[in-house]
């Protein structure tokens, strides 16, 4: 999943605390998704397992026509675009862009429709003299450093009447997926996050994401919550998982603090995890964000 990357520069200075660097942050990002972008496309994205049911929903919102002229920014491995390019027309075009060129190779593999491109690209420094009818975005706004440049900039690209579709993870709460591990994670490393590091939560109370949309300036904004579950297995399966997939950019640093510690946070996690367990296997609850807005 697209949890927060850890930037792993450290401030140089007696105390040696973490500073956010969002240079640092993005060539990170990028690198980490070129190396789990298989797993998370062929094992979770493409499955349409847990939040991943939100495609069809996100879709359903954008409301796309056989004509529309669409941009899916940090489009990741295409399953958004595909579910778009299967409701364009002859002259529809749509454009995915993202920062991990293993995904966006997924992507160009797996869509059929012509007047498809993928284009490496940073969604904090979009660059098209061009209007798009549509643009979606589905798990990616809350990653981005400077998340409002990022509205700002769909809101000119936009056709008058144009409409923007982003999908988000709630509150740690809502998604223990993530907060059955990360929270043991924060409290035996509290510095391994950065302060200002994006976090996967980040607009997960409706209230916030609404007031992103609207701060960008558009108009008519709506926030949908819907409820999903997901599977992971049992506890060990579900680690594993998480640790090679989810928490793969930090799993070195983490590793580097011992087994002592590493046996402590496992620990933690499966005193947390047992809340959701059933015969032996974990079912998450997930709750996920859907959020539309329209250029005036």
């Amino acid at each position: 999943m697209r949890l927060s990357i850890i930037n792993l520069s450290f401030e140089k200075s007696a105390k040696m605390k973490p500073i956010f660097d969002p240079i640092q942050y993005k060539i990170t990002t990028k690198a980490n998704w070129n190396t789990v972008a298989p797993d998370y496309h062929y094992n979770w994205a493409d499955q349409k397992v847990g939040p991943f049911k939100s495609t069809t929903e996100l879709v359903k919102i954008a409301d796309i026509v056989p004509d529309d002229k669409v941009l899916d920014v940090a489009c990741g491995t295409g399953v958004v675009s595909k579910e778009i390019s299967q409701l364009l027309g002859p002259k529809g075009l749509l454009v995915g862009i993202d920062l991990s060129r293993t995904a966006l190779k997924i992507a160009k593999g797996t869509i059929t429709f012509p007047n498809t491109n993928f284009l490496e690209m940073d969604a904090e420094n979009i660059g098209f003299n061009f209007k798009f009818d549509k643009v979606t975005c589905q798990y990616g706004v809350m990653f981005f450093p400077d998340s409002h440049k990022v509205l700002k900039s769909i809101k000119k690209i936009l056709n008058h009447k144009g409409m923007v579709v982003v999908a988000v993870h709630g509150l740690a709460e809502d998604v223990p997926y993530f907060s059955t591990i990360m929270k043991p994670i924060l409290e035996h490393i509290p510095d391994i996050r950065p302060g200002g590091t994006p976090t996967v939560h980040r607009f997960g109370n409706p209230k916030d994401l609404e007031s992103e949309l609207a701060k960008a300036g558009f108009v008519n904004v709506t926030v949908a919550r819907h409820e999903f579950v997901y599977k992971p297995g049992t506890f060990e399966e579900y680690w594993k998982d998480y640790m090679h997939s989810t928490a793969n950019s930090i799993r070195a640093k983490l590793e580097s603090h011992g087994t002592k510690i590493m046996n402590k946070i496992k620990q933690d996690a499966k005193n947390n995890a047992s809340t959701y367990e059933k015969n032996g296997k974990l079912i998450f609850p997930w709750t996920i964000l859907i959020a539309s807005g329209f250029n005036d």
